[in-house]
C-alpha cells in the first residue's frame, strides 16, 4: 500500500504552507458519554486540517462513502478494518491509513468493542496565501462533519 501512497504523500508536503501555524495543542480526552451508536467529534478544523474522532459503538460500521480529501484513519481504541473497494486494511494503534481523496471506503470494527477512530481530513492548502487564518482553530469556527 506504501508504494501507491508516495504520489500523494508527496504532493500534500509540497502543498504545505511554509508560513502555517507553529503548533496545535489537542488534548485526547474520552469521548463525551453517549448511548449513539456512532459519535462524531470535531477536535481541531483549520483551513488546512480538519481532526476528527469517531466512536463506533457496540460493532457499528461506518457506511461506505467518500470524503473529497485524503484523509488518515488511526484507531485510539479497538481494532477494525478499513475497505476500499476489494482491499482491506488494518485499523489498530499501530496503523495509519492513508486514503486518497474520492476513495469510496467503509470502516468495520473488530467484533463488538467499541472502535473510537482518529481522523485526519486533509485540505491540502484552501487557505494558501492567507497564513493567519491557519491559526484559526477556535471553538467557535466552523465545523462540520465527516459524512457517513
Amino acid at each position: 500500500m506504501l508504494t501507491r501512497c508516495w504520489p500523494l504523500l508527496a504532493l500534500l508536503l509540497a502543498a504545505a504552507p511554509a508560513s502555517a501555524c507553529p503548533t496545535h495543542d489537542v488534548v485526547l480526552t474520552p469521548g463525551g458519554a453517549s448511548d449513539a451508536p456512532k459519535q462524531v467529534e470535531a477536535l481541531l478544523d483549520t483551513p488546512f486540517v480538519k481532526l476528527v474522532r469517531i466512536t463506533l459503538r457496540g460493532g457499528t460500521e461506518l457506511a461506505d462513502h467518500a470524503v473529497p480529501t485524503a484523509i488518515t484513519v488511526q484507531a485510539l481504541a479497538g481494532k477494525g478494518t478499513l475497505h476500499t473497494g476489494d482491499q482491506a486494511d488494518p485499523l489498530a494503534a499501530d496503523h495509519v491509513v492513508l486514503v486518497a481523496p474520492g476513495a469510496r471506503h467503509k470502516i468495520v470494527p473488530a467484533g463488538k468493542e467499541d472502535l473510537v477512530l482518529l481522523v485526519h481530513l486533509l485540505k491540502m492548502g484552501a487557505a494558501a496565501g492567507t497564513p493567519a487564518a491557519a491559526c484559526d482553530h477556535h471553538p467557535g469556527g466552523p465545523k462540520g462533519e465527516h459524512p457517513g
